[in-house]
């Protein structure tokens, strides 16, 4: 996986490959990485799941999205196809193939969050996995999520662990 400057300076703080894998991205899985900006962990999925595996990357910015197709098109990359749409417009994933849901800092720019729940549950598999890490806002910066929006947002789902919440939020949800 090739790494922009900016993303080499990231992965002192982020390691990509651990990061999927801690959010339960595994060999040969079906994985959705939602709001993937330009494909820091998308890229870092597709390597992880492998050649048997196969990852969706969502990302509602056209010119994101075509910087992810521009990059796994140039590592030869064939596993990941990416969809320029929104979390609430997920219509090109089929129903219950995800086992791995991902929303790496991006939760809090749903545009319709409880419709983007029901559209990710929709695609995960029964026991399926949902993840969300986000910031929590602040004093300083306003924006992100709360444990208690994600307990609200999360009443289909049949399992929710909020596993941090101070600064930064860890959620599993399971369907």
């Amino acid at each position: 996986m090739k790494l922009t400057f900016n993303e080499r300076l990231r992965t002192i703080f982020q390691e990509p490959v651990a990061q999927v894998k801690a959010m339960g991205v595994a060999e040969k899985q079906t994985v959705a990485d939602i709001g993937s900006g330009f494909g820091f962990f998308t890229l870092a999925a597709a390597e992880v799941v492998g050649r048997d595996g196969f990852v969706y990357s969502v990302e509602p910015v056209p010119q994101r999205s075509e910087r992810i197709r521009s990059r796994i098109k140039a590592e030869g990359i064939e596993n990941v196809k990416v969809l320029t749409t929104g979390a609430e417009y997920l219509d090109e994933i089929p129903s219950e193939v995800v086992d791995t849901a991902f929303s790496a800092f991006s939760l809090h720019h749903f545009e319709d969050p409880p419709v983007a729940m029901a559209e990710i549950r929709r695609i995960l598999h029964t026991g399926g996995l949902f993840y969300v890490w986000d910031r929590v806002p602040g004093r300083i910066m306003k924006h992100g999520t709360r444990p208690e929006d994600i307990t609200r947002l999360s009443p289909s789902f049949e399992n929710l662990e909020i596993l941090s919440s101070r600064r930064i939020l860890r959620a599993r949800l399971t369907k």
